[in-house]
């Protein structure tokens, strides 16, 4: 391998020559060294800025961390109660459908109950309508279930109650005219 060539020239004064050398040499080694310690210092510094920078992101990691426990604790929380607010408001609706679904069968067995007390009051009892027209008590059974089935519709009110209090204001009182009644009763019945 060649890694260079040179030409020596003679020279008048040696000493001279090397102590130019030397001086240029020292001068190299003196900048060379104080860029050294520059570059030292600035590294130093940078190692400083780089440990302070570290132990702020550690502090920093710490609080996100602290942070973010915080937070999910906090969002366990609402998310519990929203949870329990959930549960309740769907218990609520299902009693609320439950209790429409009871009341509705309580107004069906009450309306049914009607009908039946109705019947029974009817069969039992003549009224003021059946001894004025006598054809109206020979109607076929299915205009009474048609009128009882009317009778469970909202719209329609209830005759039973007014005929009841006719008959309470109509019949004397007394134990003689219990059977004047009963006595009047007997023939209409036979009849």
């Amino acid at each position: 391998f060649r890694l260079g060539s040179l030409k020596l020239q003679e020279v008048p004064n040696p000493a001279e020559v090397i102590k130019e050398l030397i001086g240029y040499c020292l001068d190299s080694m003196g900048k060379l060294q104080a860029k050294t310690e520059h570059l030292q210092r600035e590294n130093e510094r940078l190692f400083s800025n780089w440990s302070d920078v570290e132990k702020r992101l550690e502090k920093c990691v710490e609080a996100k961390e602290d942070l973010e426990a915080d937070l999910y604790s906090r969002f366990v929380l609402v998310l519990n109660e929203k949870k329990a607010k959930i549960r309740n408001l769907q218990k609520l609706l299902s009693e609320a459908k439950e209790s429409a679904v009871d009341a509705k069968c309580a107004r069906d067995s009450v309306a049914t109950t009607q009908m039946v007390v109705k019947r029974e009051n009817n069969y039992d009892a003549s009224t003021d309508e059946e001894s004025e027209n006598p054809a109206r008590a020979s109607l076929p059974s299915a205009l009474e279930r048609r009128d009882s089935s009317l009778l469970g519709s909202p719209d329609i009110v209830d005759p039973a109650p007014r005929r009841k209090r006719r008959q309470r204001t109509a019949k004397p009182t007394g134990p003689g005219a219990k059977v004047a009644n009963y006595e009047a009763e007997q023939p209409a019945q036979e009849k």
